[in-house]
């Protein structure tokens, strides 16, 4: 499957115009996940990422693409948790290489398996670190506490939080998680999130079997911009 390459690519691009950090995931330091959500008051917080009437944006797109995502990564782009004094703009995204989609014989498997990748974007509990994301505007704010910044939290514990879930899911072969800070480059990125969200949501259309009338079909305009989208409708159909 390679309807998000485009996005991905564009996304790398943005991320190369920035002055950002590759670090590989530590298994010696993958910040603790306390499995469900963390009640942070207010009082008790550090400061809050994409808080504060900032800009905040948070995206997932999956590959199969060979070498497109070759590793598992973690990326951050502007000033990492241990230097942040104040509210930021902040931008999560998720890249993952899995196993081909689309070649699923059982096409109810391919639909549970992306149900389950959009699962882990909301069930992932880093301790300290109370992720709210919206799941009808793309946004995401994450409210750190005091303690955890003066325990040494950095985005490169928490990614390997997010990196070790998804690869509880057999079908993921790399991840590659991002987080932005720096006010321009999240910027960048908002566009992005609503393509993606069109995509998936036009691709779980597809998967569910819907008619396949393109006259009439309100993801037209997606399939018309996705490079092979409307070969995969018109493939569900002919099944």
């Amino acid at each position: 499957m390679k309807l998000y390459d485009s996005i991905i690519n564009e996304t790398d691009l943005i991320l190369q115009a920035g002055v950002c950090r590759h670090t590989p995931p530590d298994p010696a330091r993958i910040w603790k996940d306390r499995k469900e959500s963390e009640l942070i008051m207010l009082r008790d917080a550090a400061f809050e990422l994409g808080g504060s009437g900032h800009n905040s944006v948070n995206y997932t797109c999956v590959t199969t693409t060979p070498n497109l995502i070759p590793e598992d990564e973690i990326i951050v782009c502007g000033p990492d948790l241990p230097d942040i004094r104040e509210d930021v703009p902040f931008a999560r995204i998720i890249l993952l290489e899995t196993e081909d989609l689309m070649e699923q014989t059982d096409t109810e498997k391919a639909y549970r398996a992306i149900r389950d990748i959009e699962f882990i974007r909301y069930h992932v509990f880093p301790a300290g670190y109370m992720v709210r994301v919206s799941s009808t505007s793309n946004e995401e704010q994450v409210r750190v506490s005091r303690k955890v910044v003066n325990a040494g939290i950095r985005f490169a514990y928490v990614g390997g939080t997010y990196i070790r879930k998804y690869h509880t899911l057999p079908l993921v072969k790399h991840v590659r998680v991002i987080f932005v800070t720096d006010p321009a480059t999240v910027a960048a990125l908002l566009p992005y999130a609503e393509k993606v969200d069109s995509i998936t949501k036009t691709l779980t259309h597809i998967l569910d079997g819907l008619p396949t009338d393109c006259g009439h079909c309100k993801m037209k305009s997606v399939c018309d911009e996705v490079e092979g989208m409307r070969e995969m409708h018109l493939g569900k159909k002919r099944d």
